[in-house]
């Protein structure tokens, strides 16, 4: 992938060099910045809230299932506990999905910029 990149930018001008360079993709910090700029910012803000409070869960049934006297109390915390990190599991898939989407969206955008570009230069000026 790399060396395609790097031919594409062998092929442009300078001027589209600099600009194919401003629209780069973002560090991931970067990407997860941007995601509490997107349409789905409320529910992103919902679930990371979800998952600070199914961690808060799992540690209180796992220090609740180590402090249980008879295995039944035991078995309780722990079923507990594994919902909990299930909970947490299903909250990082949806929110990976959605950084994934919001990458996808915008390698769609930059291509639209590419042939709305090409499509100026051809017409001439």
């Amino acid at each position: 992938m790399r060396n395609l990149d790097d031919s594409i930018k062998q092929a442009l001008e300078q001027e589209d060099r600099e600009w194919f360079d401003s629209l780069a993709e973002p560090s991931p910090l970067g990407q997860v910045l941007d995601s509490f700029k997107s349409r789905n910012r409320l529910m992103i803000a919902v679930s990371m809230v979800f998952g600070l409070v199914m961690t808060a869960l799992s540690f209180w049934f796992a220090f609740r299932m180590f402090q249980a006297g008879d295995v039944r109390t035991t078995v309780l915390w722990s079923a507990g506990l594994v919902l909990a990190i299930h909970g947490i599991s299903m909250m990082k898939l949806w929110y990976f999905m959605e950084l994934q989407k919001n990458t996808t969206i915008r390698e769609i955008k930059r291509v639209e910029l590419q042939v709305a570009r090409l499509q100026s230069k051809l017409n001439g000026p």
